[in-house]
């Protein structure tokens, strides 16, 4: 990879004189122009073709928007929905809840025996894998 000024010092020559080789080097297929830009443009040999492809061109205006920053644009307030239709005495029903609220509880003992034996191996106590206490009664029964 190479710029017009950094050739224009190996060769001891103006940089308008460097850049003018790089363009007939370009236009002659030995070389590409690896950045998208007008200014500050690097060239490299035809094998660094997908390097130009992945470069991303800079960022430039759109030129039909003019200066400052763009309207916010004013929301369109937001209709609500149609109310739902009153539920019949069978939607109405109770849930049971019991395997969720047994559920719940072995999380919390899982949750327990975990924080107490990450306790234990931070001081240094630990002994192994000890079992959880009372894990009999802690099981859901699903």
């Amino acid at each position: 990879m190479l710029s017009a000024t950094t050739l224009a010092r190996i060769l001891n020559i103006a940089v308008k004189s460097a850049i003018r080789i790089l363009d007939e080097l370009t236009a002659a297929g030995t070389a590409i122009e690896v950045t998208h830009c007008s200014k500050r443009r690097l060239f490299g040999l035809q094998g660094l073709a997908p390097l130009r492809r992945v470069v991303r061109p800079p960022y430039r205006p759109d030129p039909a928007r003019g200066s400052g920053r763009p309207r916010h644009d004013i929301e369109k307030a937001e209709v609500a929905p149609p109310p739902l239709p009153p539920l019949t005495p069978i939607e109405r029903r109770d849930f049971d809840y019991t395997a969720l609220e047994e559920a719940m509880a072995h999380l919390d003992v899982v949750v327990r025996v975990s924080r107490s034996a990450l306790r234990s191996i931070a001081h240094g106590t630990h002994a192994g894998a000890d079992p959880a206490p009372n894990r009999a009664e802690a099981a859901p029964n699903w």
